[in-house]
C-alpha cells in the first residue's frame, strides 16, 4: 500500500515537473516568436545608426512653366506639374510615410522657399503636409495618411503650394544605444573594483564574527530591494551630487551610472565572493608556502583561478544594465537624444523601448526590434566570455 502511495505520489510531481516546464517553454517560445515576428522587419543599418527625431522643413512653391516626362519608375506616382516622384514607404521605425524618390532636373523641388532661403528637397525626404490652392482657385489639401497616388495628385491640381512639410526622416535609435554603452561602461568601472574589493575581504579577511554575519545578511537583502527603490535613492542623491561639479542640476547618464553601481554591488560581491571559495585553499597554502606575499596571492592565484565566475559577474552586470528602466526612469529621464552626454540625461534601450510604447500611437514594431538587438547583445556577450575563457586557459595550459 505504502508503495503504491509513494508511486502515485512520484508521478504526480513528475507529471507537475513536465507539464510546467511544458508550459515555461510554450510561453518562452511565444515570447521569443512574437518578438521576431513583429521585429525583424524593421530591422537595419539605418535603424541603428540613424537620428530619433526627425527634422522638419516648412517650405513653399509655384509651379514650374512646363509639365516634366514621367521616369515611370516602378511603384512611382509622379507629378508631371512638380516633376517630382513619390512612393509608399515607411520609415525605419516602420511607420508609414510618402517618400520622394526622383526629383527631375530643374524642378521647384529643387529651389523651395522656406524661412531660411532656398531649401533644395533631397531624394529620400518624406512629404507629411500639403496645402495649396488648385488653378480654379479652390484649396488644394492632402497628407501622408493619403499615400503616395493622392499626394502626386494633389500636387498636379496645386499651381501653387503656400505649405508644405519636408521631413528628413528620424525613427534610429542611435543615441539610445550610445547611451547604454555609456551606462555599461561607466557603471562596470565604479562597480567591478568595488564589488570584487568586497568579495576579496569578505571571503579572505573578515573573520567569522557578528561583523561579516551582518555585512553578509545586509547584502543579501539589498540584494531583493526594488530596483526603483534606487532610483529614488539616486534621484535624491547623485542629481545633486553630480550638480556640484558639472552644473547641471538634472538628469545625467553619470548619475545613472552611479545608480546602477548600488543596485549591481549585491550581484557582483555575492556572484565574486561564490567565485573566490571555489578556489582550492590547496592553492593559496602552496602560494604562501613558497614565499608569496597574501597579496601577490590574491592578485597571482585566486584571481585567475577565479576568472570564470568573475567574468560571469561581468556579464550579469551587463545584462542587468540594459534591461533595467524602473530605476533609470528616475536619473536619466525618458527624453530620447540623438547626442547623449555624459552630463545629460537620455535614454537607454530598455528606456527607449518604454518610450515607445507610451506614445499616443504606440509602436510595437520598433519595439520589438530594440527588444532583439538587446536578446543578441545579451547573447553575444555571452559567448565573447566563453571564448574569452577558453583562450585563457588554452593559453595556461589547462584542459
Amino acid at each position: 500500500m505504502k508503495y503504491k502511495k509513494r508511486k502515485a505520489i512520484d508521478f504526480i510531481a513528475n507529471l507537475t515537473t513536465y507539464v510546467s516546464a511544458f508550459f515555461s517553454i510554450l510561453l518562452l517560445s511565444g515570447i521569443i516568436i512574437y518578438i521576431l515576428s513583429n521585429g525583424v522587419r524593421n530591422l537595419s543599418w539605418n535603424f541603428i545608426t540613424s537620428d530619433y527625431k526627425e527634422t522638419l522643413n516648412i517650405v513653399n512653391v509655384e509651379s514650374a512653366s512646363k509639365d516634366y516626362d514621367n521616369p515611370h519608375i516602378k511603384d512611382t506616382y509622379f507629378s508631371e506639374r512638380y516633376g517630382v516622384g513619390l512612393k509608399d514607404d515607411k520609415t525605419v521605425d516602420g511607420n508609414p510615410c510618402v517618400r520622394i524618390s526622383y526629383i527631375a532636373v530643374n524642378s521647384p523641388f529643387l529651389t523651395l522657399n522656406s524661412r531660411n532661403g532656398t531649401y533644395t528637397a533631397q531624394v529620400g525626404e518624406n512629404l507629411d503636409v500639403l496645402m495649396g490652392v488648385s488653378a480654379e482657385n479652390t484649396d488644394v489639401f492632402a497628407s501622408q495618411k493619403d499615400g503616395a497616388k493622392k499626394f502626386a495628385l494633389a500636387l498636379d491640381r496645386a499651381v501653387e503650394v503656400s505649405y508644405l512639410h519636408l521631413i528628413h526622416s528620424g525613427g534610429g535609435i542611435r543615441g539610445s544605444l550610445f547611451t547604454t554603452l555609456y551606462v555599461i561602461g561607466l557603471t562596470l568601472i565604479f562597480s567591478i573594483p568595488l564589488g570584487i574589493g568586497a568579495a576579496i575581504y569578505l571571503t579572505l579577511y573578515a573573520k567569522e564574527g557578528k561583523f561579516k554575519t551582518i555585512v553578509t545578511n545586509m547584502i543579501d537583502a539589498t540584494s531583493g530591494v526594488p530596483s526603483i527603490i534606487f532610483g529614488l535613492v539616486g534621484m535624491i542623491v547623485f542629481i545633486p551630487f553630480v550638480a556640484t561639479f558639472s552644473g547641471w542640476n538634472g538628469y545625467s547618464i553619470l548619475a545613472g551610472a552611479l545608480t546602477m553601481t548600488i543596485v549591481l554591488l549585491p550581484i557582483v560581491v555575492k556572484t565574486a565572493s561564490e567565485a573566490i571559495k571555489v578556489v582550492p585553499n590547496d592553492y593559496l597554502a602552496a602560494s604562501l608556502a613558497l614565499g608569496a606575499s597574501k597579496t601577490q596571492t590574491i592578485f597571482k592565484v585566486v584571481l585567475p583561478n577565479a576568472l570564470p565566475g568573475l567574468l560571469t559577474a561581468v556579464l550579469l552586470s551587463i545584462g542587468r544594465i540594459i534591461g533595467e528602466s524602473a530605476a533609470l526612469m528616475f536619473v536619466l529621464g525618458t527624453s530620447i537624444e540623438d547626442y547623449p552626454r555624459i552630463f545629460n540625461g537620455s535614454t537607454t534601450l530598455s528606456l527607449h523601448i518604454w518610450s515607445l510604447t507610451q506614445a499616443e500611437v504606440p509602436n510595437f514594431g520598433a519595439a520589438c526590434s530594440i527588444s532583439i538587438i538587446i536578446l543578441l547583445v545579451v547573447f553575444l556577450m555571452s559567448i565573447s566570455v566563453k571564448i574569452t575563457w577558453h583562450f585563457y586557459t588554452k593559453k595556461r595550459g589547462v584542459s
